[in-house]
């Protein structure tokens, strides 16, 4: 990496990941931050971080397209003024947003079976206690872990993440206990505006009638991500080791790793030593008397229209 950047070295076979997959060119990075912030400059109304790091992050992400770095940046940081519930107070000391986090809804694992292999999120529906929180709880907390993540860890910035999703013993109804209007400004948040890239989505313990909700989770997706490997393995652990072999899988799901509480355990300590970086970030996003530009997330979509519908839902 080019030595008068702030930003960590990689190894080789995340450079040469990076050079394939992302377009990447270590000679072309400073002069790409260097236009980056004279737009960031010139648009004036996002407020956000600029270090070298995220923005670089940022880039990757785009596969080095500074226009869609401009259109994921933009939306990344204008998506929280819509999704109050779930951008604001994220401090992981407050004890409700404690006892969410412990829940462990959302678990990231440590291990994969090549250094260039997406890294693995793993969700569990069935640890989400609905008595207790709402879907934007669970979803407050799943960003803060995100944010961290791509803070963090070049592997899964560079190569992706695959979520395996197990939907425990959920019904198909306890998937429509939300809001379609919330659930269409997250698809935003985590597609158009998310900066960690999906490459694929495996459920696991699947319910009767998840074909129900399957439609529903591919009306929520671009077109792109509609693409992307999504693989139902019913209840069969033998299925889901076909592609995460047990070295890289809690016991839980017939692996190694240990239990999954200890990562649940260890992500609670995580963010809560994170807790001064994760609250500055509430004090960013945009200011629309300066924006000179098109809102992202207004232009070209009815996501926020009174009127808008799930045309592409089919329940079969």
């Amino acid at each position: 990496m080019v030595s008068n950047l702030n930003v960590r070295p990689i190894s080789e076979v995340l450079e040469e990941k990076a050079r394939v997959e992302l377009s990447e060119d270590e000679k072309q990075i400073p002069s790409e931050l260097e236009t980056i912030r004279a737009w960031l400059q010139q648009c004036q109304h996002i407020r956000g971080r600029t270090d070298d790091q995220l923005l670089l992050g940022f880039l990757r992400a785009c596969k080095h397209s500074l226009e869609k770095f401009k259109q994921k940046m933009d939306t990344y940081y204008s998506i929280r003024s819509v999704l109050p519930e779930v951008m604001a107070n994220r401090d992981p000391m407050d004890p409700f947003i404690r006892k969410v986090i412990k829940m462990g809804v959302s678990v990231p694992l440590p291990k994969t079976v090549n250094p260039s292999d997406p890294k693995i999120m793993l969700i569990r529906a069935a640890a989400f206690d609905g008595d207790f929180c709402d879907f934007p709880d669970i979803l407050k907390v799943y960003t803060m872990i995100g944010d961290l993540l791509f803070r963090d860890d070049d592997q899964l910035v560079i190569c992706g993440e695959a979520a395996i999703i197990d939907l425990g013993n959920s019904s198909s109804g306890h998937f429509f206990n939300f809001n379609l209007s919330f659930l269409k400004k997250a698809a935003i948040l985590n597609q158009q505006g998310c900066p960690l890239r999906q490459k694929g989505f495996h459920f696991i313990n699947t319910p009767t009638g998840f074909n129900i909700v399957i439609n529903l989770f591919k009306s929520l997706m671009t077109d792109k991500n509609r693409e992307k490997t999504i693989i139902s393995h019913g209840s069969s652990l033998e299925s889901l080791h076909k592609y995460f072999p047990k070295s890289i899988l809690p016991e839980e799901y017939g692996g190694e790793l240990g239990p999954v509480q200890q990562y649940v355990n260890e992500w609670e300590h995580r963010l809560i030593d994170n807790r001064d970086y994760l609250m500055e970030d509430q004090s960013l996003g945009v200011d629309e008397s300066k924006r000179r530009t098109k809102n992202p997330i207004m232009e070209g979509n009815d996501m926020f229209g009174t009127a808008g519908s799930f045309r592409k839902l089919e329940l079969d």
